[in-house]
């Protein structure tokens, strides 16, 4: 009897022994199982442009791939109605902090008039994620992370492009003081952190490049911010042209004033916006064909994608253009913020741009990131 008793206490306790080792290696599971639910709010710079968009559809994919894993988002997005409406996206961000989100999201229309608002997200612990454009000096500690482009390399990887066309670099190789090269970099403005980044981008390598076959005569001229004199008169001439405001008819204007220009050689346009503007003043792109167009030497560059600028690309009255890719800056802008939200940290991202033409624009690498 005795045996059998200790026997039965023996078993009872390798039983006990059994379940709590059941329990310690279940439970990590399941608290990796656990649901988790944030809020979080994203805020945009144009309700008008289907670039924009898409950085949303790129954020909602991250929602639903994170649902999978057990992790629940609400996102909100609230966009003004265009980049230049800085007051109202100010107006957006705000409403969006009196909710008391768990982080932020957001493309600024004008980064350094969000100081008050970064500042006001900081002292509340919500973090802030900037996708798309970068923030030139956020106060410090506001700003969590960035997921965009190196908008300034992108516009400089527009400039090596354009030294691969051989009828340019024999033009530029054969300027003068009395008959220099002229380029233009077409911008609606010069606030908007992006559309500095890529004019100077654009300019700044034009003017390494070329003083290769003008040493010290080459110059940026146009808009202070980014002037650069030349050592002698110059043979090269890079313009910095901006708009006079956002509008699409100042735009427009200044891209007329720019290709009526006979000694305009080629034209950078920093954004859908400028590029829209050049085709509107040569008739919707016919007169850059090839072969009769009134400006048919005239190279023309673009930046991002969408249909109209696709369409000058294809059919050849773009030389070419830089794509980014907004879906994926959303995607990791909200990888980002979810992983900071679990205890994680964050380091900014940079997606890389890539150029096309063409004879490429139809590779798929290249094609499923060029939207209509």
């Amino acid at each position: 009897m005795k045996g059998r008793k200790t026997m039965k206490h023996t078993v009872s306790k390798l039983t006990a022994l059994v379940l709590c080792l059941c329990l310690a290696l279940c439970l990590p599971t399941a608290m990796a199982e656990k649901n988790e639910s944030f809020n979080i709010e994203m805020v945009g710079n144009s309700f008008s442009i289907e670039y924009c968009n898409i950085n949303v559809d790129g954020a909602r994919g991250a929602v639903d791939e994170l649902a999978q894993k057990g992790v629940t988002v609400k996102l909100s997005y609230n966009a003004s109605a265009d980049s230049s409406q800085v007051d109202e996206q100010i107006n957006i961000l705000n409403q969006a902090l009196a909710k008391q989100p768990d982080a932020i999201l957001i493309a600024a229309c004008d980064s350094s008039a969000l100081d008050e608002q970064m500042i006001t997200a900081r002292d509340a612990g919500i973090p802030v994620i900037a996708y798309d454009i970068t923030f030139d000096n956020p106060p410090e500690g506001s700003l969590t992370a960035t997921s965009a482009s190196n908008s300034v390399l992108a516009a400089g990887q527009a400039a090596d492009e354009l030294l691969r066309n051989e009828a340019i670099v024999a033009k530029i190789q054969a300027a003068t003081a009395e008959n220099p090269a002229v380029f233009s970099v077409i911008s609606p403005d010069a606030i908007m952190t992006v559309h500095r980044d890529r004019t100077s981008g654009f300019a700044n390598r034009m003017y390494e490049l070329c003083q290769e076959w003008h040493p010290g005569a080459v110059a940026i001229t146009g808009n202070d911010a980014f002037a650069k004199a030349s050592e002698k008169d110059p043979a090269v001439i890079i313009r910095t042209d901006i708009a006079a405001s956002r509008a699409d008819e100042d735009i427009r204007n200044l891209a007329q004033s720019v290709v009526s220009n006979s000694d305009v050689l080629a034209i950078f346009c920093v954004n859908e916006a400028s590029a829209t503007g050049v085709l509107s003043a040569t008739t919707d792109g016919l007169d850059l064909d090839r072969t009769n167009g009134k400006y048919k030497d005239l190279v023309v560059i673009g930046f991002d994608s969408g249909s109209t600028l696709n369409n000058a690309v294809r059919s050849g009255y773009f030389y070419g253009a830089v794509a980014q890719d907004p879906y994926t800056m959303g995607y990791e802008a909200m990888m980002m913020a979810v992983n900071v939200l679990q205890g994680g940290e964050a380091s900014d991202i940079v997606i890389p741009a890539v150029w096309f033409d063409a004879s490429n624009m139809d590779d798929p690498e290249i094609s499923r990131i060029l939207y209509d």
